[in-house]
């Protein structure tokens, strides 16, 4: 059977419960089907938006999942709302075309992933374990001056963890036992900029060159900081007075 870098047991599948929130029947019932078949415990299906946030009184849900299409009701309002009523509920936005700025919007306001359409079991089960146990996708967008600089820096953030990782895992096995997440983590990370760089591949390259760049005008660690200024004193003392 194959590792999976991240997974949950199915004591705490069974733990969830899970809020779908699908316009569309077939889409619903298939969802709903799916995360019965993975384990999820409960599972509470809703046709609207609107009607999903009715759902919430008197009930709490750990993850919710909807459809993050266009309609009369704003979908940014519409999560902030959920935010307001449980600020730690896992919300996953999907969509057929995850690529619109609308998702990606989500994304930076608190989504912690996003599933696409037409769902797989494979793909239902992913989304849901990458957004419980991956690591946390806004705090470095909001850190970002704009969206490719955002994916380069969430990129390249989790290919520095793995390599940190990898280092440590030559002497530690506990790090060993890291590495299949850390490697997941740096896939999710690559996923995510391929499917929301403005400009395609071309304009996420332009993003790398630049931070990169902007990354070598400065030593960027505290180590490097302490070289700069030893090798700067260094020098001052060996110009000559005049």
């Amino acid at each position: 059977m194959k590792e999976r870098a991240v997974e949950m047991s199915p004591i705490e599948r069974a733990t969830q419960c899970i809020l779908v929130v699908e316009p569309d029947p077939m889409d619903r019932n298939h969802l709903r089907t799916t995360l019965k078949a993975l384990g999820f415990g409960t599972i509470v299906d809703s046709p609207s938006h609107l009607a999903a946030l009715e759902k919430f009184e008197g009930r709490r849900f750990t993850h919710v999942i909807f459809d993050a299409k266009k309609s009369n009701y704003p979908m940014k309002e519409w999560l902030t709302q959920v935010f307001e009523i449980d600020s730690n509920i896992i919300a996953i936005p999907a969509s057929a075309n995850p690529s619109v700025d609308d998702v990606f919007d989500l994304l930076v306001i608190g989504a912690r992933g996003y599933l696409v359409k037409p769902f797989t079991f494979d793909s239902v089960e992913q989304a849901v374990l990458m957004a419980t146990k991956g690591e946390p996708i806004a705090e470095a967008v909001l850190q970002a001056k704009d969206r490719n600089e955002a994916l380069v820096a969430i990129m390249l953030s989790s290919l520095d963890k793995l390599a940190t990782v990898y280092r440590q895992s030559l002497q530690f096995e506990t790090a060993a036992r890291e590495l299949p997440r850390a490697m997941s983590n740096l896939k999710r990370a690559s996923d995510l900029a391929h499917t929301f760089a403005k400009g395609g591949a071309e304009g996420l390259i332009e993003a790398l060159e630049r931070f990169s760049i902007a990354k070598s005008h400065g030593p960027a660690s505290r180590l490097g900081r302490l070289r700069k200024r030893l090798s700067t004193n260094r020098s001052n003392l060996e110009t000559p007075a005049k």
